[in-house]
């Protein structure tokens, strides 16, 4: 008996280490990961707004064999991820998800040299129409479970990111900026009418190819539709939150009734239009004016250099008012100069620099010359003839001589292809006078800055303001006025008595 209590329980010992090890191996055995596969079908737009199913080999760029791999984005994630042939599709590997819902919000694939090559569509873009499924859609995942999801891409040949409902092909890029333009031109014998216009964005001038475009768009200037988007036009522009809007810019080339206008502007620029108006207002004036891409603005100089302090930092020694334009019909830059203040004893001559050479200028310059590679243009060769009637001090001290600027137009009618102007700053201002006997003072980018010491403190001898600054009585120290910060701040906060407006 005791032997067969010892046998039974040898027997259970071993069945309970073969249970054991049964429930080891079974653990041991991984589970299956759980997410989503997509497999993609392609197709052209051509052919799929006929109906032409199936997608021929029409060349490198239309051939799935070429997509490298996809770029998904999943419920605000987005996921990079290698292709593999998949019958007469291509599939991805898979996605590993927890259980749930996703919103897939958009779906793009590239080849190995990162260029777009196919797209999924979004609800409500042009090519909506040409897939059964636009984007989004949500997909489900199950626990333990790979599901597979069929995903029509169309290919993206010439078309733009607008016409597939996305902003750029460059989905990381999340945020951008508005630019909303309306135009207006003069019929002689009508009055004004709003213009049709036309425009594409492109990193900068140097990148203008069609695989650069950033983004297009028109209006055909039809007011009388009540659609508001026929005569707005609204464009997007990319903008990174982590870097300064002024070191952020595009190239647009905007054609306003087929005549091209061309430049760059800079996103601090594209905030400004916002906060003033909310959309830029190009407008021909039925008079014979043009006021498109223009800008007015201050430069107010301090006509001594860096003498130890001499300087009374009133910042009215020449003050001249200057406009910057396009003309709508022939396209032509224009400058406007009107001197509006004087407070220095020196004879001051005004010039205005251009990089480079091979510009074609009309107007009322005194003198153009070609000097080291650039072009000088002077203005007024002497500051104290600037006004009517002529002296040193106008309008700048109380009591004394109040006068009127001669007004002076520069026209630029042609420019070196590498000549690039900002839209509402078309001039990035090269200007100099002669601050002294033997020395000239210059404000810009072609020279270094001229500056002064006032108080242990490094100031610019020439400031650049809005068009509504207001300038200080002779002798007064811009500081009291505007405070420590007056290069920026053109708002006067203290002592406005002193401000030469409000002469007693």
């Amino acid at each position: 008996m005791k032997n067969l209590f010892r046998t039974f329980n040898l027997f259970m010992a071993c069945t309970a280490m073969m249970f054991m090890y049964s429930c080891q191996d079974e653990a041991a055995v991984p589970e299956e990961a759980s997410g989503v596969e997509f497999i993609f079908s392609g197709d052209r737009v051509s052919t799929a707004k006929t109906g032409a199913k199936g997608l021929e080999k029409n060349g490198e760029s239309c051939d799935l064999a070429f997509a490298s791999y996809a770029v998904v984005e999943m419920a605000g994630n987005s996921y990079t991820i290698d292709l593999n042939t998949w019958g007469d599709d291509f599939k991805t590997d898979l996605i590993e998800l927890p259980p749930g819902n996703y919103e897939v919000t958009s779906c793009q694939l590239y080849d190995a040299d990162d260029n777009p090559l196919y797209a999924t569509p979004m609800v409500g873009s042009e090519f909506e129409q040409f897939v059964n499924q636009p984007l989004p859609f949500s997909v489900t995942v199950e626990n333990y479970r790979k599901i597979e999801y069929d995903i029509e891409v169309l290919c993206v040949e010439e078309f733009t990111p607008p016409q597939f409902g996305f902003v750029f092909w460059n989905i990381d890029l999340k945020e951008t900026k508005n630019l909303c333009i309306f135009t207006n031109f003069c019929k002689p014998d009508e009055g004004h009418e709003v213009a049709t216009l036309e425009a594409f964005v492109y990193p900068n001038e140097n990148e203008t190819s069609e695989a650069d475009l950033i983004w297009s768009s028109s209006a055909d200037g039809d007011y009388g539709s009540e659609v508001e988007s026929n005569e707005l036009l609204c464009l997007k522009l990319p903008y990174d939150p982590s870097i300064s809007t002024a070191e952020q810019s595009v190239f647009i080339k905007l054609y306003v009734n087929d005549v091209l206008f061309e430049g760059t502007i800079s996103l601090d620029r594209v905030d400004m239009i916002n906060d003033e108006k909310g959309y830029l207002h190009l407008n021909e004036n039925c008079d014979g004016d043009f006021d498109v891409f223009s800008n007015t603005y201050n430069v107010a100089w301090e006509d001594l250099n860096d003498d130890g302090g001499a300087n009374d930092c009133d910042y009215n020694d020449f003050i001249v008012r200057t406009t910057s334009s396009t003309d709508i019909a022939t396209g032509n830059l224009n400058f406007t100069f009107e001197p509006v203040a004087r407070g220095g004893g020196y004879s001051h001559a005004f010039k205005m620099w251009l990089p480079g050479t091979g510009y074609v200028i009309s107007g009322d310059a005194t003198d153009i010359q070609e000097v080291s590679g650039n072009t000088m243009v002077e203005i007024y060769p002497s500051t104290n003839q600037a006004f009517n009637p002529n002296g040193n001090f106008v309008n700048s001290v109380c009591g004394g001589v109040v006068g009127s600027g001669i007004m002076k137009t520069i026209t630029i009618e042609s420019a070196p292809s590498d000549f690039v102007f900002y839209l509402l700053n078309p001039f990035d201002a090269n200007l100099e006078i002669n601050g002294g006997p033997n020395y000239n003072l210059t404000v810009g980018n072609l020279f270094p800055t001229s500056t002064f010491t006032k108080d242990g403190q490094q100031y610019p001898n020439g400031l650049i303001t809005d068009q509504d600054w207001k300038w200080v009585q002779e002798g007064t120290d811009i500081r009291t006025v505007y405070g420590n910060n007056f290069q920026t701040n053109f708002v006067p906060t203290s002592n406005l008595q002193d401000l030469y407006e409000n002469c007693p």
